[in-house]
């Protein structure tokens, strides 16, 4: 038997953090999936991720100027400057082949391997080369300028947690540590069943005491916003078999009922 429940209001209503804490609370079925990193930014980790890798992988120039020993700058001033031997040059992927030695130095360029013998780098702004030979106008501490190995991450460690939100700059990291893909959640798929005999699609001009739907349109774009993927369906007639059956054609994760006039109590259950 059909109960119309027109103009008799609801015996119960709940509060928006009751309904909350009652979706939480919902067991959900685990669904994942593994996307290429291109196509990561804002889905969910589903595992953690650990580095199998250092990055970077070799001690490298952070500055543009010249490898050195440390040592061989100490008491180095703009007044009693100490003059270094340069032997060679280190380059973005082309390494320098020899060794620093005691008074020596090779031109670096930021990203560049640290020579064999080098500890630190005098940056351009603190030297002068005329042919081979360095002027040194500031002493530089040892370890300075350099980047080393693991420094951004290092191997074994996590290098981000399961449920974390893949940001632009995550997917950066990632890329730098040799990861191509990422196990994630599959996104939810959210149907919405719009139902009433005064809804007209969107774009569509009202007319007599007809509505343009704008639910669907809010509704779609705060799922694409929280994660979700929407489903939007026709609008339904106010007529129990056919919301019925718009219920049980939709095949989203979560269905959302929006719009039109009551219907019978039973389709609310």
């Amino acid at each position: 038997m059909f109960h119309d429940v027109r103009m008799r209001g609801f015996k119960r209503r709940a509060d928006v953090d009751e309904v909350i804490a009652w979706v939480d609370d919902v067991p959900v079925e685990a669904r994942t999936e593994t996307v290429v990193l291109d196509a990561a930014y804002g889905r969910v980790l589903a595992e953690a991720l650990v580095s199998g890798m250092d990055v970077p992988g070799f001690d490298r120039s952070a500055m543009d100027g010249w490898a050195v020993r440390g040592e061989d700058t100490f008491g180095s001033t703009e007044t009693d400057p100490r003059t270094l031997r340069v032997i060679g040059s280190a380059l973005p992927a082309r390494p320098f082949a020899g060794e620093v030695g005691e008074g020596e130095a090779t031109r670096i360029m930021t990203g560049a391997p640290l020579p064999v013998g080098a500890d630190s780098v005098l940056r351009a702004e603190d030297g002068r080369q005329d042919g081979d030979h360095l002027t040194v106008r500031s002493a530089v501490p040892i370890g300075r300028h350099v980047g080393r190995v693991g420094e951004d991450i290092a191997r074994g460690t996590e290098t981000l947690a399961a449920g974390r939100v893949l940001r632009p700059q995550d997917l950066g990291l990632l890329a730098s540590a040799g990861v191509g893909s990422v196990f994630v959640h599959r996104v939810p798929k959210i149907s919405i069943v719009l139902t009433g005999d005064e809804l007209l699609p969107v774009g569509s001009k009202p007319t007599g005491c007809q509505i343009v739907d704008s639910n669907s349109i809010m509704l779609s774009a705060l799922i694409r916003r929280d994660g979700g993927e929407p489903d939007i369906g026709p609008i339904v007639p106010d007529r129990r078999d056919a919301v019925r059956e718009a219920l049980l054609m939709a095949d989203g994760d979560l269905v959302l009922v929006s719009g039109g006039s009551s219907v019978g109590k039973e389709d609310h259950a």
